[in-house]
């Protein structure tokens, strides 16, 4: 058994452990996920299968909508509901037109400092291991880019926003950071993971659907963001070997393929070979799928 399954998380596992209780029904060796949620998170979490378990990379820079609950007025160690409360603030009266002007400044690529309680690595440690052992890591800034956010709903104390964000955003550090411009404090009480770039929350499974084995995609579903490229016998010979194939083993393209895009290979029969990388004089395997 082998592809990707669109899972619908719900709140209280860890995403591995979500991982490892479908793996253990499926009867399968191996399993991964394409991005964490967690635990107090719910909503799509892609979850490959066997040899799709090379493919995953490719999922996990997908972009991530998320539906935030941004409580305002308190701070806590984890900065969502599950914490400790840390601080309090009052939180100033604020009009829609201010909550939206706040939240367009977000757009584009920003900074964030990634929560003390995160999957981030420090020196081979998980930010949210040391801060269970009472150790709290000053880590540097780090790049995320912010491609749409907007204002659901606006109340005294608690805000609503939809976002649509790059691979490494954290909504956790999102709410802090916003709230901190909007002169409070502020954390996640409710996150939904509403889609992973084409894998939507509409068709998400539960992870004990019974329907679970026969709902499994194919591994090239994975990456239908990527066009599809498909090669000649020779062509898909050279591929499967990792060596570079010519525009002479290339049967069939897109119109418009920019160089170094990646994009979806097959062989001549239809079958999907792996992942490639564009150039103008051929095609050079990325991911070969065996």
């Amino acid at each position: 058994m082998e592809g990707f399954l669109n899972l619908n998380k719900p709140k209280g596992p860890s995403s591995f452990q979500v991982v490892d209780a479908v793996r253990k029904i499926l009867g399968v060796k191996k399993a991964g996920h394409a991005g964490t949620l967690d635990p107090h998170a719910t909503g799509v979490l892609v979850v490959g299968l066997g040899k799709a378990t090379k493919l995953i990379p490719f999922v996990s820079d997908l972009e991530k909508e998320y539906i935030a609950t941004i409580r305002l007025g308190l701070s806590t160690d984890t900065l969502d509901g599950e914490g400790e409360v840390m601080a309090r603030k009052e939180v100033p009266p604020l009009t829609r037109e201010e909550i939206a002007e706040t939240l367009s400044e977000f757009i584009g690529e920003i900074e964030q400092v990634p929560p003390p309680f995160s999957a981030v690595r420090v020196e081979g440690e998980r930010l949210y291991e040391l801060a269970r052992d009472g150790i709290r890591v000053h880590t540097k800034p780090k790049k995320v880019f912010i491609h749409e956010i907007e204002l659901l709903e606006a109340h005294e104390d608690r805000l609503v926003i939809r976002s649509v964000v790059s691979k490494g955003t954290y909504i956790r550090a999102l709410a802090r950071d916003l709230a901190v411009r909007l002169g409070t404090l502020g954390i996640v009480e409710n996150l939904v993971r509403t889609r992973v770039g084409h894998f939507t929350i509409e068709n998400a499974l539960s992870p004990d659907d019974p329907a679970l084995s026969r709902s499994v995609l194919p591994p090239d579903h994975g990456l239908a963001h990527f066009p599809p490229v498909h090669l000649t016998p020779s062509g898909a010979s050279a591929f499967k070997r990792g060596n570079r194939v010519s525009t002479a083993g290339i049967k069939e393209r897109p119109p418009k393929v920019k160089a170094f895009e990646n994009v979806r290979v097959y062989g001549p029969e239809g079958d999907f070979i792996g992942v490639g990388s564009w150039r103008p004089a051929g095609l050079q395997p990325r991911r070969v799928y065996r």
